[in-house]
């Protein structure tokens, strides 16, 4: 089975799967240029790319293994049979910027890190709440390690695709 990276989004949710669960995310794929991808949390995978028109919107879809599906940008290129590189990632919004509902099931294998970003705290005009401002390349780190200075910007995942309905 394939087992690939995914980015968990900081949102406050319900949930957090841990190792052993199963999920069905709403997610996108990301390549490493659109989210500054370091390539620890970096894959590749064969996909069908196909579009879908709602609501006078075209979207186009990745569609993975196991009957899995995943949104990907307009800069795919043509559809068709590729291969994806780059990761997962979950957006408990997803619903906010498309019509189109991804679908899949995955099991969570591990949660080893983080990617994390340097961050400068600027003072507001409130008592103890600031702005955050990150800066500088992103990079990935251990669940138990993140240096000074760094605040944590996804959390890493990685999960396995299971067979869906």
């Amino acid at each position: 089975m394939a087992q690939l990276w995914m980015l968990e989004d900081l949102e406050p949710w319900r949930d957090t799967p841990m190792p052993g669960d199963t999920c069905e995310p709403t997610t996108y794929w990301a390549s490493p240029e659109m989210l500054d991808l370091p390539a620890e949390v970096c894959c590749e995978i064969d996909a069908r790319i196909a579009t879908v028109t709602i609501d006078g919107r075209t979207e186009h879809i990745a569609h993975l293994r196991n009957g899995f599906t995943t949104l990907i940008g307009d800069d795919v290129g043509a559809v068709g049979k590729t291969r994806l590189r780059g990761c997962l990632v979950w957006d408990r919004y997803l619903w906010t910027r498309y019509r189109t509902q991804p679908t899949g099931r995955v099991r969570v294998k591990e949660r080893p890190g983080h990617l994390v970003q340097h961050e400068t705290l600027l003072t507001t005009i409130h008592p103890g709440l600031f702005n955050v401002v990150f800066d500088g390349p992103t990079v990935y780190c251990e669940t138990s390690w993140v240096p000074t200075d760094f605040g944590v910007r996804w959390n890493t995942l990685v999960v396995e695709l299971e067979t869906w309905k």
